[in-house]
């Protein structure tokens, strides 16, 4: 019996769709609170104590640091254990972690709760909402990656309502909102995850027949029966010997310098160039809703065409509307930087794991991503820091932005020369029957 050209597919909806919903909720609300929201909590934490902005972004990188670190060991269990133990713990420890930072009374208490928090959600967002999703498709990966990252897009509505709840009760028990909100929300989305599709009777993107499409990722190495396909599978000493996973990384942490400061500094730079304080957590807003159209359609793009080309287009653009945030002194400014950076900030974040997916495979993706998350903290770490200490230096931020552009423009070549390593297909037996998840 022969393959039949296009793939059947399950009745009802495939189970993949729901680990997209679940896990894009638990990084809706995690980006919002922490890796958007910290940028609402910045001046008010300065005001009462005191601190520096560098002194103060500094938490910032220690918890970029501390990602980086946990990258290969949370990437390591998730291909063990699978994601949803993993998210369950994290979203545990992220709400009981905001709670602490609320009663934070040093600079030491303030580090060691950036680093409880960040703990917590190194395990249940970012590599492990990615190795989940990317796990369940292979065709469609870029796509769904992109629908499920779009949770980090619309989590720019909470930071309006992050400034009101400090503008209200203070932000100290703003942050014990945050922390009931993430038990509440966080538990029962990451008790929806499943780890493989295998493991529940399901094919890769919902598919009954196996693909023999050579885009999608796979060799399209059928047998006589039409029950077995070829999937690039490599082991993680295998990727470390490819020219393409170093050229990846390279391109990155280039890339980590100017996305990481630009996140936190967003209000703090925005106020200090004369926009209002609620102005600026609009902008925030919009951004990340903007971003979305960039995650989804890009994420689209990565699916259609080569995706290291697509990516490196994301990049630039993200150079220019750098380029574009250093210059803004008006109000009618923010729109160029808006569009641009926006968009492609957005577009860049499912193209990497859709990337590595494609070049690596599926069955040591989340140790992989962990190394590829380790070998690029000192992007997200030097960032923060340097963006901080120059404003401390020159009083401004235009300097650090400029050469952010330069240094994120600076990864493009990388990602355009990093094509996908050559190696035979691995064959991997079908399922014989499907079950949900």
């Amino acid at each position: 019996m022969g393959l039949a050209s296009d793939t059947t597919k399950k009745r009802g909806i495939f189970y993949g769709w729901w680990v997209v919903l679940a896990t894009s909720v638990v990084t809706l609300y995690g980006a919002g609170t922490f890796f958007y929201g910290f940028t609402a909590f910045f001046n008010p934490i300065i005001e009462e104590f005191g601190w520096s902005r560098a002194v103060t972004s500094l938490a910032f990188s220690i918890q970029r640091f501390e990602g980086g670190v946990a990258g290969p060991i949370v990437g390591f269990l998730v291909d063990r254990i699978g994601p949803r133990k993993l998210m369950l713990f994290g979203s545990t420890v992220a709400g009981l972690g905001f709670v602490y930072f609320s009663f934070v009374d040093s600079l030491f208490s303030f580090f060691m709760a950036f680093i409880f928090i960040s703990i917590g959600f190194s395990a249940c967002l970012g590599s492990v909402g990615m190795a989940a999703v990317a796990n369940w498709f292979i065709r469609r990966r870029s796509m769904a990656l992109g629908l499920m990252m779009a949770g980090a897009g619309a989590s720019g509505v909470i930071v309006p309502i992050l400034v009101w709840l400090i503008a209200s009760f203070g932000w100290r028990t703003a942050l014990v909102i945050c922390g009931a909100g993430m038990l509440v929300i966080g538990i029962p989305f990451s008790a929806l995850v499943r780890h493989r599709p295998e493991q529940y009777g399901y094919l890769p993107d919902g598919d009954t027949v196996p693909s023999a499409d050579p885009r999608d990722g796979r060799e399209g190495l059928v047998d006589g029966e039409g029950v077995r396909f070829g999937e690039v599978d490599y082991s993680v000493r295998e990727s470390l010997r490819t020219r393409a996973f170093w050229l990846l990384t390279l391109g990155l942490s280039f890339s980590q310098i100017a996305t990481s400061s630009v996140v936190l500094h967003e209000i703090p730079y925005l106020t200090s160039v004369g926009i209002s304080r609620g102005a600026a957590s609009l902008v925030v807003t919009f951004m990340t809703i903007i971003s979305i159209v960039g995650r989804i359609g890009f994420g689209w793009l990565g699916d259609k065409f080569e995706k290291r080309y697509v990516l490196a287009g994301a990049y630039s653009m993200q150079a220019v509307g750098v380029l574009a945030f250093a210059l803004i002194s008006e109000t009618w400014h923010l729109v160029p930087f808006l569009l641009v950076f926006g968009l492609s900030y957005g577009g860049a974040i499912p193209l990497r794991p859709a990337i590595q997916g494609e070049y690596f495979g599926r069955t040591s993706f989340g140790s992989i991503q962990g190394l590829i998350a380790f070998a690029t903290t000192a992007g997200g770490v030097i960032g923060p820091w340097l963006a901080g200490w120059i404003f401390d230096v020159q009083g401004s931020y235009r300097l650090a932005w400029i050469l952010f552009s330069v240094t994120t423009l600076a990864g493009v070549p990388a990602f355009l020369v990093a094509r996908r390593p050559v190696k035979s297909a691995l064959p991997v037996q079908a399922p014989a029957e499907a079950r949900q998840g």
